[in-house]
């Protein structure tokens, strides 16, 4: 009878311990599901202002990072010239100006995706392998673009006749601006500054007017959930930041 007795006590224990262990497993799937609301109802851009939500995105997507984006941005977020994938972990943007709606409409719909709202306005002619400029000429509108940012040591001659080229016969002015200084609405990088999408040494720049470069970055939304998508894009704009760490960053984050 003992025995019964201590058998239906230990059987009691364990009913309501795996009573209480789905009770606090609903409360935390509850409270997730309400962050996740919270999340996607606030104002993109209001998000950095709440802890709690920035806290939340991270958790989502640190995860989604790694099987998603990391295999062309990199395990570190510092971007990979060979594929033009941009580092994600500074404040330089394509397009817009790196608010998280920005960044949001970027991982929805995608760059030249073939989604009807990607970003896809124009991408980097081939003027070389379409004959508007020779050969002759790639090469010194590309040693015009690197003298922006490096002028010593490339041939000053050269640099005055990729110059006119860029202002004139190239049109280059027309999306890179005529200070060469980029236009976000087009995506068209800026050229004044060292920050390059598939590397500044003279035979990639070449490559560039060349051959053209027509970057793709894929549409998610229909395969990412919505508050995956949108934690992603609060947890870049934080990196970018600095207000949270890049991963494998070991520095603290500030703000």
């Amino acid at each position: 009878m003992k025995g019964q007795s201590r058998k239906r006590r230990l059987l009691l224990s364990l009913g309501v311990a795996a009573v209480l262990a789905l009770g606090a497993l609903a409360g935390f799937a509850i409270h997730d599901h309400q962050l996740a609301v919270r999340l996607l109802v606030t104002d993109p851009d209001q998000v950095p202002s709440r802890p709690d939500l920035v806290s939340y995105a991270a958790s989502l997507a640190r995860p989604a990072y790694a099987a998603h984006c990391a295999s062309c941005h990199g395990a570190d977020m510092k971007g990979d010239p060979s594929k033009g994938a941009p580092n994600l972990a500074d404040q330089v943007w394509l397009y817009d100006f790196g608010g998280v709606g920005d960044i949001e409409r970027t991982i929805l719909y995608g760059i030249r995706s073939g989604n009807a709202k990607a970003r896809n306005i124009t991408d980097m002619p081939a003027l070389g392998r379409t004959m508007q400029l020779s050969p002759a000429e790639v090469s010194d509108a590309a040693n015009f673009v690197i003298s922006i940012t490096r002028p010593h040591g490339i041939d000053p001659a050269s640099v005055a006749r990729g110059s006119k080229i860029f202002q004139g016969k190239g049109v280059c002015y027309d999306c890179h601006s005529g200070d060469a200084s980029g236009n976000p609405d087009y995506g068209a990088p800026a050229l004044n500054d060292k920050d390059w999408l598939y590397g500044g040494d003279q035979k990639t720049v070449f490559e560039s007017v060349y051959s053209g470069r027509h970057g793709i970055s894929p549409a998610w939304i229909g395969t990412l959930k919505p508050p995956v998508i949108r934690a992603l894009a609060v947890y870049l704009h934080q990196v970018s930041q600095g207000a949270l760490p890049a991963p494998g960053d070991k520095g603290a984050a500030h703000g």
